[in-house]
C-alpha cells in the first residue's frame, strides 16, 4: 500500500500555490496601476496650477496688489493738475473701473462675492472722482 490517499499529489499543491500567487500578482498590479494613475493626476494638477490656474485662484494676492496699484495711479492722477484726468467722462469711467477691479479682487481674496466688491469699489471710485473736482 502506498500512501497516495493520505498525501496530496504534488500537482494539486502546485496548482493551489500558483492560483494564490496569481491572485497576489493581480492585486499588486492593480495597486501599482492605481498608484501610477494617482501620480499622473497629481503631476497634471500641479502643472496646470502653475500655468493656467492663476486667474481662478481666489487667494492669489498678486491680483489685489496689481489692481490696487492701478486704482491708486488713476486716483492720484485725478488730484494732480495738468495730467489730463481731472475733468471729463473718461476720468469718471477709469476711476470707477479700476476701483471696481480693486474691490472685486479684494473681496474675492477675502472669500466674498466679487460682484459686490466691484460694485462697492465703483461707487468709491465715483465718489473720489466727484471729490477731485471740488479740490
Amino acid at each position: 500500500m502506498d500512501n497516495s490517499a493520505a498525501t496530496p499529489m504534488p500537482s494539486q499543491v502546485k496548482k493551489s500555490l500558483t492560483r494564490r500567487e496569481r491572485s497576489e500578482r493581480k492585486k499588486r498590479a492593480v495597486k501599482a496601476s492605481q498608484v501610477a494613475e494617482q501620480k499622473a493626476k497629481c503631476e497634471q494638477s500641479q502643472s496646470s496650477k502653475t500655468s493656467s490656474n492663476a486667474f481662478a485662484d481666489k487667494k492669489n494676492i498678486m491680483w489685489v496688489v496689481l489692481s490696487g496699484a492701478m486704482a491708486l495711479t488713476f486716483i492720484v492722477m485725478l488730484f494732480l493738475p495738468d495730467t489730463g484726468m481731472g475733468g471729463g467722462l473718461i476720468s469718471t469711467y477709469s476711476a470707477m473701473l479700476w476701483c471696481g477691479f480693486f474691490g472685486a479682487a479684494l473681496f474675492r481674496y477675502r472669500a466674498a462675492s466679487g460682484w459686490a466688491g466691484f460694485a462697492y469699489g465703483s461707487v468709491i471710485g465715483l465718489v473720489i472722482q466727484f471729490v477731485s473736482q471740488f479740490i
